[in-house]
């Protein structure tokens, strides 16, 4: 599976390509939605907890968030918003670039793995390769991926997080920036540990629980929705080619 760190690096590359104060609501667009499909990883988990049923709650991922038909509401929307409220015509741009954003991290599941794009109306799953990291990787090495993509979002938490600290006088996303560094550190540390364990009998299934333990519940609130609300001027800001 692609990771959730190349996700969100995807989406701030593309980003960095928009110059200029007009375009800042379109990065934002860019960035959150570059991930925003895998937020139905929290319903996963609740669906797990609930009825302790792990193929019904990895059934729920890469579902609805991941469709076409959602990808086509989401600028209607936009537009609706945009005529009726006059102070609100950042919205359109917004939600095409959200839009986009999205449209990346479908196809980047669909080129790794099986999406079922139809979703609500066929939960059929449709792949452009028929790849499969577990086929290709054997249980052992599936889980080292699996553990890597864990710890992957700290790949996008550390450039935010610096470029906050050095170039922001905003004490919200300061504070933000430091939390983040905190929560890299703690996954690295964590997540190296399950690359270890994924050395041991321990069953593929079994690791997916001591992964999403930390992923589902505290990672994934924050990076498909938490940091794009709290650390909005940063990510506005951000842009590879000013490094």
């Amino acid at each position: 599976m692609t990771t959730g760190g190349f996700h969100l690096l995807s989406g701030l590359a593309f980003a960095s390509l928009l110059r200029g104060e007009k375009y800042r609501k379109a990065k934002w667009g860019i960035i959150w939605g570059s991930i925003f499909p895998d937020i139905d990883l929290i319903a996963s988990v609740v669906i797990y907890l609930a009825t302790g049923d792990f193929a019904l709650s990895e059934y729920a991922h890469r579902t609805v968030t991941h469709s076409w038909s959602l990808l086509g509401m989401i600028p209607l929307v936009g537009l609706a918003i945009s005529l009726a409220k006059p102070n609100f015509k950042w919205v359109l741009i917004f939600s095409i670039s959200f839009t986009f954003g999205m449209f990346t991290h479908i196809i980047y599941d669909l080129l790794d793995g099986y999406v079922a794009v139809l979703a609500p109306f066929s939960f059929e799953r449709y792949s452009i390769t028929h790849f499969s990291y577990e086929r290709l990787l054997g249980a052992t090495y599936f889980k080292v991926w699996n553990s890597f993509d864990g710890m992957s979002d700290v790949l996008f938490y550390l450039p935010i997080s610096i470029w906050a600290l050095k170039r922001t006088n905003i004490n919200r996303e300061i504070k933000g920036a430091k939390i983040l560094i905190g929560l890299a550190i703690f996954s690295v540390i964590y997540f190296s540990v399950l690359m270890g364990i994924a050395f041991t009998p321990i069953s593929v299934d079994d690791h997916y629980i001591l992964i999403y333990a930390v992923w589902g519940t505290v990672i994934c609130p924050i990076s498909t929705f938490l940091i794009h609300i709290f650390m909005r001027e940063t990510i506005q800001d951000f842009s590879f080619l000013s490094i």
